[in-house]
């Protein structure tokens, strides 16, 4: 499985120069070749290497492998659609190939920078990941501070098959819920938000330039906490999957924020930053390296089923009541109804012909019976 691994520079104030040197020279060439591309319609990386290559070679301060990586950096910018002249910033990021960039013992990369190759020290919270070091990386300047976001090809384990599951039910009040129980409670996340916003706000009133330089330091520091959150819990919920030799079952929530029926502005607010499609890519992939079983069932009427009886009861808030009258559940949490549905779901996909639960909402849904696997 092809992940990003990001590793933080620490260079000297001289080794920075250096990189900021190199990157405003690197996307200056970029703005050259991409003016050669765009008045001579030349959008083929090996013609516009052939068209380009000696000349900037000998005009611009670059070796030969780096000019050859923003050669393919401007062809590649015109991939997506050649209606658009492409322009690059002056700090953009630039890539570094294993003939421009060697990483040494003791967490220490070998550069090449304008001034020649450079030593520098970085740190890296996956250094287990190294040893998968594969291909390009990206050398990105941000808030002050540079970043090499380096591509890695960690082997997986064979998923194997399962017949149970254990269900996520993704939700605002709890961030999820499992079908074995476990609360992910979104209560301290909420508060920070809520702080963050009142934070925003009070510099916002201000207006000046102080304020916005503030306001640009701060900025995505609630999305790097959120996204700490749900590593914890992507975590959490795959390695106790792993141990118990269950797969997980998770809600598929592609669209939700169109298809909600509640509009009020403070639900559209609280749902617009709801991270499920985070905390579900986190989830499939720990999953796929930890060879556990994920997929991912319809949502509907996993709220409103009774996850004993499967008849259609009534849900209140974060309570769901049973209306069958012989039903052994009365009332039961919610979410953890959901979650248990979920896991029905789940465990289906293998014996559909065998699941009660599975033919159920198959029927709601009005949806024709699919064929045994």
């Amino acid at each position: 499985m092809k992940l990003t691994l990001k590793i933080k520079l620490f260079p000297t104030n001289e080794q920075a120069k250096l990189l900021i040197d190199t990157m405003k020279e690197a996307n200056t060439v970029c703005n050259a070749i991409s003016d050669v591309a765009w008045q001579e319609k030349i959008f083929n990386n090996f013609k516009l290497h052939h068209k380009v290559y000696h000349s900037y070679k000998a005009t611009f301060n670059l070796s030969s492998q780096m000019l050859i990586r923003q050669i393919a950096k401007v062809a590649d910018a015109y991939k997506l659609d050649k209606k658009t002249k492409r322009t690059f910033k002056p700090l953009g990021s630039i890539a570094y190939d294993s003939r421009i960039m060697t990483y040494k013992p003791n967490s220490v990369v070998s550069l090449w920078c304008i001034g020649g190759r450079q030593k520098i020290d970085f740190v890296c919270h996956n250094p287990d990941y190294i040893p998968y070091i594969k291909g390009e990386a990206d050398l990105v300047y941000k808030k002050g501070k540079f970043y090499l976001f380096q591509t890695v090809d960690v082997p997986e384990d064979d998923v194997k098959d399962v017949e149970e599951f254990i269900g996520v039910d993704f939700g605002l009040t709890d961030i999820c819920v499992t079908s074995d129980g476990v609360k992910h409670s979104a209560d301290g996340l909420n508060k920070y938000r809520e702080h963050r916003q009142k934070v925003r706000s009070s510099i916002q009133s201000k207006g000046t330039k102080g304020a916005k330089k503030l306001l640009k330091r701060l900025s995505g520091k609630e999305k790097t906490h959120a996204s700490i959150i749900n590593h914890t819990i992507a975590k959490s919920i795959v390695q106790s999957a792993k141990k118990q030799g269950k797969g997980i079952a998770i809600e598929d929530l592609t669209g939700v924020r169109f298809t909600s029926k509640r509009r009020n502005k403070k639900f559209r607010t609280k749902l617009g930053k709801w991270n499920f499609s985070m905390l579900r890519q986190y989830i499939e992939y720990k999953a796929l390296l930890n060879g556990v079983k994920c997929i991912a069932v319809p949502p509907a009427y996993t709220s409103q089923t009774c996850s004993n009886c499967n008849h259609i009861g009534t849900r209140t808030n974060k309570v769901f009541k049973c209306t069958n009258t012989n039903c052994k559940v009365d009332t039961i949490d919610a979410d953890f109804n959901a979650a248990r549905n979920i896991s029905l779901l789940g465990a289906s996909v293998n014996m559909p012909e065998k699941s009660t639960m599975f033919c159920s909402l198959h029927s709601l849904l009005g949806l024709k019976p699919i064929p045994s696997l």
